[in-house]
């Protein structure tokens, strides 16, 4: 059950950062420099190309996808684990 809202919070942030991408990539890919830049010594400098900002603008149309279907998914499975009288869970008490 645990694990189950947890993969549901990541499919949220995944639908998220895709939408993120998809309507601001110049913006998003700004953000990724700035975290993921601390290594260089000039990051600011960098100016991304046209065609890696359709790439991202892509990519971020992938996430949404992705994160919306593994919802969908997981909702089917707690459904479907919930009418099924034979998937019972059983703890073991000692």
């Amino acid at each position: 059950m645990f694990g189950s809202k947890l993969r549901k919070i990541g499919y949220v942030w995944m639908a998220v950062q895709g939408l993120f991408s998809l309507a601001l990539p110049r913006q998003s890919l700004k953000l990724n420099l700035k975290l993921l830049g601390c290594g260089f010594e000039n990051p600011t400098d960098l100016e991304p190309r046209d065609w890696y900002v359709t790439q991202t603008r892509a990519l971020g149309a992938g996430f949404i996808v992705a994160g919306l279907l593994g919802l969908l998914l997981e909702e089917r499975d707690e459904l479907q684990a919930e009418s099924d009288p034979e998937n019972v869970s059983v703890e073991k008490v000692e």
